[in-house]
């Protein structure tokens, strides 16, 4: 018997079987079987009732592993029995945004498990041109953090980071995590830094040359990034003290708002960019590094912090909202 997740409420998160199961497929879609699906913070915005435009009821899930178990009559680059990640948030490819390639910030957006079904089912149906092949060397329980990490990979290009650059990543979460994982790679000297002690710790564990500090050990003027990826007030205030002149402030996080000290900003010259998700070469671009980084794809899943069946969703929800380290994984 298959399987969905449902939300049917803020708060009110059920298993039942789907009501509509099987239906054709349309020529440009795939059905696929959800292999890993990962619990992460706008999922659990939208389980607690936090996000503004969050559609009930609504199948969650939108960090996906899947296999491709039928293939539509047009979708003939992808045959039964691949592997795929999805992209999650939709976009139109015609719209002003698109054509300039910010697809990621398409003006049509919907966003699986928010506003559209999500993936958390044991099948469903996607179009094929939101799947993503996986390289047959990385791993399931890489390949399932794909997603988050190309949310790293998107914000981290906008930045210069040079070998031996001083890079401060202000927030611990996964993708404050991921961030310091990007700018590692990359050869940089990184200093990590959170409110609370265990991601200090978790984040060390995984990354043994970063540098874990707290807030009020931060040293002005010393970055040349700073990667803001706490979404706190203070934390984004501070970045502008941090970042060395000539540097770069990057926003991963979703701080609603902060006071920018603009004339110290101007001084130094500093830049300022902010990232939301990614574009299809994000993807593309994480899964061919995770194939050739043997290295980097073991720290990948180092990241996660549990793994329960479907059937223990609530264990996972559990993990995600304790704010424990470490990404909630769901195994289909």
């Amino acid at each position: 018997m298959l399987r969905e997740l449902i939300l049917e409420a803020p708060g009110k998160l059920l298993m039942r079987t789907p009501r509509s199961e099987g239906r054709p497929l349309q020529a440009h879609e795939l059905r696929v079987s959800t292999v890993y699906g990962g619990i992460c913070g706008s999922d659990l915005k939208v389980y607690e009732g936090h996000m503004a435009h969050a559609v009930y009821p609504v199948r969650p899930g939108h960090e996906l592993l899947a296999v491709v178990t039928e293939v539509g009559d047009d979708a003939t680059s992808f045959a039964p029995g691949d592997r795929v990640v999805i992209i999650p948030n939709t976009f139109c490819g015609e719209c002003d945004r698109c054509r300039r390639g910010y697809t990621n910030i398409c003006r049509n957006k919907q966003s699986l498990g928010i506003n559209v079904p999500g993936g958390f089912a044991d099948e469903w149906v996607v179009a094929s041109k939101y799947a993503v092949p996986v390289p047959e060397a990385v791993p399931d329980r890489v390949a399932v953090l794909v997603e988050p990490f190309a949310v790293a990979v998107h914000a981290m290009q906008k930045v210069q980071i040079c070998e031996g650059d001083e890079v401060l990543v202000s927030g611990c979460g996964t993708e404050g995590a991921l961030c310091a994982l990007v700018a590692s790679a990359r050869g940089a000297h990184v200093t990590v830094t959170d409110i609370q002690p265990d991601r200090l710790r978790w984040i060390h564990s995984i990354l043994p040359n970063v540098h874990p500090i707290t807030p009020d050990q931060v040293a002005d003027d010393s970055f040349a990034v700073v990667v803001e990826a706490a979404g706190a007030r203070s934390s984004v205030e501070s970045a502008f003290a941090a970042v060395a002149p000539g540097g770069s402030i990057l926003g991963v996080g979703m701080a609603v708002e902060a006071v920018i000290p603009m004339q110290r900003f101007v001084r130094k010259e500093a830049t300022l960019y902010g990232s939301i998700i990614y574009v299809y070469d994000d993807f593309a671009q994480a899964l061919a590094w995770l194939n050739r980084d043997r290295e980097l794809a073991a720290k990948l899943e180092a990241c996660i912090g549990a793994e329960v069946s479907l059937d223990a969703f609530e264990e996972a929800y559990s993990h995600a909202l304790s704010g424990k380290p470490g990404k909630a994984l769901l195994k289909f």
